[in-house]
């Protein structure tokens, strides 16, 4: 959509379906549902600035915008009481009484006469954004669709996918949570739901700052650790082996973040997975090193970070010239910094910050580095395979061609995750797991979810965990520490086949028994 936006702010008009967005998150999260109702100014700011989201908390690149039409429809007999938080934050608040026993109001019919005198206002509106999952507006969005404005939806319940497909940008709640409503918490808690500060460890400050200096060691060979790859990296320590709390902090994301804050040259990268990654240095301008010497002649005189990288490269040169098949990039990294010494560490790989990066800034190197398949490889073209030819695929769940023919119809009309049957079982056990130690909130638990399911080896991106907790939600189950696996399961499953209806997808019988064996027989016997 085009935005006349070169010399300023996007201008914007917001409207806002106060009941359905209050009745919405009250569903998923009662405290966000408040924060919503009694604090406008604060979603407000963050809206005009940009949005700001989880992938984007350096430099935000989108742009920001000005609210200049903000209007509030509210049935004022049922919240009344929130009418002056809207007034105070510059909104026109439009009383929208119920006009059925059901409490069925208006708001959609004047939002929507609204809307359309905008598009006729003498101000050129860029953008218009609609709070509300009501499918009813998806003509509306449509027409402005027509007259080229951008449009933004916040729908705080389960939208249908024309609905979200009508509209440019779908702010998701969770995101609208956390980061409009300011309700983040990565705090530890116990198992009252209390957050402590600083968590109680028995593990010593020595262990913690070995652990830290290893894992710079391991991150900074290929640049970066995925999450699902720290806990096996953990387990070599025989201190991490005997607790079964992650060294008193809970949980894998906690005790990772604490090793960051012992090693500046570490930090974590957010991501479905979130990722430990090595911060490189910005290269400097190297002479054109003279020509390497042969054998064990002595080194040429000049800097010491050069001297240091060439006798790298040329052990590396050796390490695969002489390897029968392609190199793990991370145990060539580890024969170097054994053989040469702590100076390879204590000097980041010679100024370069990572062994990759060192490597991929030589010229003729006559070695090909292959960062797929993970963990990345160091082979010979002239000699060796392909390490993508050679590596074993991974082991699949075990599904039917008719099977994974059912769940891509499904995927693609309601927008279930496609997630393996393993996957759906490890990410229940989690989520009855954590419903057990903390009490349930959307933000902390589909981040703490994602976190264990990291920790059992499976990369479920927290969009996934969010989804199928809303899923939950949107059936009327209300999360308890008495909750089970199979329980959740069979919730969620009836919300997929409800989603399916409603989307006037027609499933057989056979075709429900199949999604029945797709989301709950990894369970069986639990």
């Amino acid at each position: 959509m085009k935005q006349n936006t070169e010399q300023g702010r996007i201008k914007t008009a917001l409207f806002v379906d106060f009941d359905n967005i209050y009745i919405g998150l009250r569903k998923l999260d009662e405290a966000a549902a408040e924060n919503f109702a009694t604090d406008p100014s604060r979603w407000l700011a963050w809206m005009e600035q940009g949005m700001i989201g989880p992938e984007e908390t350096e430099s935000p690149p989108h742009q920001t915008r000005e609210v200049l039409i903000r209007r509030c429809y509210l049935n004022p007999r049922d919240f009344y009481r929130y009418r002056p938080n809207f007034t105070r934050s510059a909104f026109s608040v439009i009383d929208c009484p119920s006009l059925t026993t059901q409490g069925k109001n208006s708001a959609d019919i004047y939002m929507v006469m609204d809307i359309i005198d905008t598009l006729e206002h003498n101000t050129h509106f860029d953008e218009f954004i609609i709070f509300s999952g009501d499918a009813d507006f998806t003509p509306v969005l449509l027409r402005l669709r027509a007259y080229d404005r951008s449009t933004a939806v916040l729908a705080a319940g389960p939208a249908s996918e024309a609905y979200k497909a009508a509209c440019n940008l779908i702010i998701e709640e969770d995101v609208f949570i956390e980061y409009a409503l300011g309700m983040s918490s990565d705090a530890v808690r116990d198992e009252q739901g209390r957050a402590s500060v600083l968590p109680l460890t028995p593990a010593t400050e020595e262990l913690l700052d070995r652990m830290a200096s290893d894992l710079y060691a391991e991150a900074s060979a290929n640049g970066e650790i995925l999450a699902t790859d720290l806990p096996k990296l953990y387990l070599a320590y025989p201190e991490f082996r005997r607790d079964s709390n992650w060294l008193g902090f809970f949980a894998l994301r906690s005790l990772t973040a604490d090793l960051t804050r012992r090693n500046p040259e570490l930090r974590i990268t957010e991501g479905d997975p979130w990722r430990l990654t090595v911060r490189v240095p910005s290269r400097r301008k190297r002479a054109t090193p003279p020509q390497e010497p042969e054998g064990d002649q002595p080194e040429p005189d000049g800097d010491a970070d050069d001297k240091l990288r060439r006798r790298i490269v040329r052990l590396v040169r050796r390490m695969v010239q002489t390897s029968d098949e392609p190199i793990l990039m991370a145990k060539a990294a580890h024969d170097v910094t054994n053989q040469l010494g702590p100076q390879v560490i204590d000097t980041r790989w010679a100024g370069a910050g990572t062994f990759k990066n060192l490597l991929q800034s030589e010229d003729d190197l006559d070695i090909e580095i292959a960062t797929s398949p993970s963990p990345g490889y160091l082979y010979d073209p002239k000699r060796h395979n392909p390490p993508s030819e050679i590596v074993e695929p991974a082991v699949e769940d075990k599904m039917s061609a008719e099977m994974e023919t059912l769940i891509g119809r499904i995927q693609k009309a309601t927008g279930t995750p496609n997630l393996t049957i393993k996957q759906y079982a490890v990410l229940f056990r989690a989520t009855a797991d954590e419903l057990k130690r903390n009490p349930y909130n959307l933000t902390r638990t589909s981040k703490a979810v994602r976190d264990r399911c990291i920790e059992k080896g499976e990369s479920i991106s927290r969009s996934n965990v969010s989804f199928i907790l809303k899923g939950i939600i949107y059936k009327g189950h209300r999360f308890s520490k008495r909750d089970s696996a199979r329980s959740l399961a069979k919730i969620f499953r009836g919300s997929v086949l409800a989603r399916c209806e409603d989307t006037e997808l027609k499933l057989t019988p056979a075709e429900t028994k199949l999604v029945d064996a797709w989301i709950m027989s990894g369970l069986n016997g639990s």
